[in-house]
């Protein structure tokens, strides 16, 4: 777990899936933290860091050829994808609507293409990705990825540069036409916008941080600690609705904030809390993933009961949660992936 690992980093991912899943498991809680949608743009600005950091110098000098770039990211992504959509498709026998005669056709569309990673989009459903709401991120990562893999070769330190400021100007545009950054998961042209310039800007900021991170760890920000770092997202995530200044709030966040905040979390220092961090890091992806049809299922079999337990029901979900996305990663994502890897090697 520790090799080539950013911990505090990997805290940092670790906490904002937190967020994620109260969002969306909010009978659990009995409450609602408005801002914690913005953990999927810290998602996104972490991705590009840690993608750059593993792969960049790969790809510029070809040791690794660009189908082989998306086949790994793919790899990476794709077992603990797979063992979450099995979960959607157990909530739908669970309610019933994987036997509904008259949606029958869709369910079985939806299911085929959600499992390669594409929305569909049919009368009355407004979800990118009905079976599972936070599919939508990965979709635009992967499309982000596609699009970094492909310009890489003449990705120059301005042309990034470029890319950064624009789709920081289209951020604020879109900040500005939502009223906040919670947007993107939606099948409409509006939504297509918002999701694409989220991810672009996030993933290429990353890249651009990682390039420049010795300059900028050399700053003044190599005296302050990593753990400023988690505190400060966790700030931004916990900052309350305020009306018509969310747009203001949400974009200063997403463009100045969480850059520094990877910036000085991308300092490892020594901790005796490493385990810790690390353990969030590792259960982040399959919680990320899981907790809506693990959360769906929960509330299906108690028939929404867990309202009468808040938020005692939501720390149980979360501890509970946890621990079983440390052992799917240990026991089921790594084993996996090194099997696929090792057949990919092979056949190479």
């Amino acid at each position: 777990m520790k090799n080539n690992r950013f911990v505090f980093l990997d805290g940092i991912r670790g906490i904002a899936s937190l967020f994620v899943l109260t969002r969306h498991t909010n009978s659990f809680w009995n409450l609602e933290i408005h801002r914690c949608y913005l953990a999927v743009d810290i998602f996104f600005i972490l991705s590009g860091y840690v993608i750059a950091h593993a792969y960049d110098k790969k790809i510029i000098t070809k040791s690794i050829e660009k189908k082989d770039f998306i086949l790994i990211r793919l790899i990476r992504l794709y077992p603990v994808f797979l063992l979450s959509l099995v979960g959607c498709i157990a909530v739908l026998i669970q309610t019933g609507t994987a036997f509904d005669s008259e949606n029958i056709k869709n369910t079985f569309a939806v299911i085929a293409l959600t499992s390669i990673f594409i929305p569909l989009h049919f009368h009355g459903e407004k979800a990118l990705f009905p079976l599972n709401g936070p599919y939508w991120s990965l979709f635009y990562e992967l499309v982000g990825n596609l699009i970094y893999v492909i310009i890489r070769p003449v990705l120059t330190n301005i042309i990034l540069l470029l890319i950064v400021v624009i789709s920081g100007v289209l951020l604020a545009i879109v900040s500005y036409a939502h009223q906040n950054l919670d947007a993107g998961f939606f099948f409409s042209t509006k939504s297509f916008i918002a999701g694409f310039t989220r991810s672009i800007f996030g993933i290429f900021a990353g890249i651009l941080l990682h390039r420049h991170h010795e300059l900028l760890q050399k700053s003044f920000l190599k005296n302050i600690s990593p753990w400023v770092s988690i505190f400060i997202v966790t700030i931004t995530l916990l900052i309350p609705n305020a009306n018509h200044f969310n747009w203001i709030i949400d974009l200063g966040v997403v463009i100045f904030i969480y850059p520094i905040c990877v910036i000085i979390g991308s300092n490892n220092a020594a901790t005796r809390f490493e385990w810790f961090l690390l353990a969030l890091g590792s259960a982040s992806y399959p919680i990320y993933v899981l907790h809506k049809p693990f959360g769906d299922f929960i509330s299906n079999l108690v028939h929404e009961n867990e309202r009468l337990y808040s938020p005692y029901s939501g720390i149980l979900l979360t501890i509970i949660l946890i621990l079983t996305s440390m052992l799917i990663e240990k026991y089921y994502d790594i084993p996996l992936r090194k099997k696929i890897n090792q057949i990919r090697l092979k056949y190479k």
